[in-house]
């Protein structure tokens, strides 16, 4: 009887294990297919606004931050998707007679991009686009007069008194490359398609290029 209970035990213990490990492989694979990233850097961002039907054409390109923290899932060994927060600031400077001002608007967005591997030297080079999600978190125009600087708020709203809408749906293209040790380095290119202008009278897009460094966790 001993004998015959251990018997029974044992195949009991060895399906029991063979289950665990498969769990683990399984497990293991997933997390495989999973991959986190955080880059950083500085974004080129530009307004194009139109005010009864006249282009303004003192508006200039604006430098300013952007960081976004993204996970991804592989499907296949070259195709993945990834998504995410970003955090960039948008908006334009804009010249007059004796000062300056800088719109600087701020965002966070949702991105969800696919991208293509390919095998380049030490590491990989990614090719990806997709759709954004941008939510205007508030806005602020900086004066520069006489060395002076003052600074006043632009509201964010669906109002005709408002200066931009809350909400924005953009297009991205990026390049990327991974180092096998986990650097970084990537550029994008993100088009605004709605229009944030708050009346009939006032037309404005934003768009911004952004350059970052990044490390690539798993």
């Amino acid at each position: 009887m001993p004998h015959l209970f251990q018997n029974l035990i044992n195949p009991l213990r060895f399906i029991t294990l063979v289950g665990i490990l498969t769990l683990a492989a399984s497990w293991t694979h997933a997390q495989n297919r999973f991959s986190l990233q955080a880059d950083a850097g500085m974004s080129i961002a530009s307004l194009k606004m139109t005010e009864l039907g006249e282009k303004n054409d003192e508006l200039n390109s604006l430098n300013g931050l952007q960081g976004r923290i993204l996970t991804g899932y592989t499907f296949t060994e070259n195709l993945s998707i990834h998504t995410g927060l970003a955090y960039v600031q948008l908006g334009a400077w804009q010249k007059h007679e004796d000062h300056h001002d800088d719109i600087r608007i701020h965002g966070l967005e949702i991105p969800f991009l696919f991208r293509y591997k390919l095998n380049a030297g030490p590491g990989a080079l990614g090719l990806s686009a997709g759709p954004a999600l941008t939510y205007h978190l508030s806005a602020m125009v900086h004066e520069h007069e006489d060395g002076i600087e003052t600074e006043s708020e632009l509201t964010v709203g669906n109002n005709v008194n408002d200066f931009i809408k809350p909400k924005n749906l953009n297009l991205q293209a990026e390049v990327s490359y991974t180092h096998r040790s986990g650097l970084m380095l990537n550029m994008r290119y993100n088009s605004g398609l709605l229009d944030l202008g708050t009346s009939n009278s006032v037309q404005m897009q934003s768009s911004y290029l952004a350059l970052g460094l990044g490390y690539r966790l798993f």
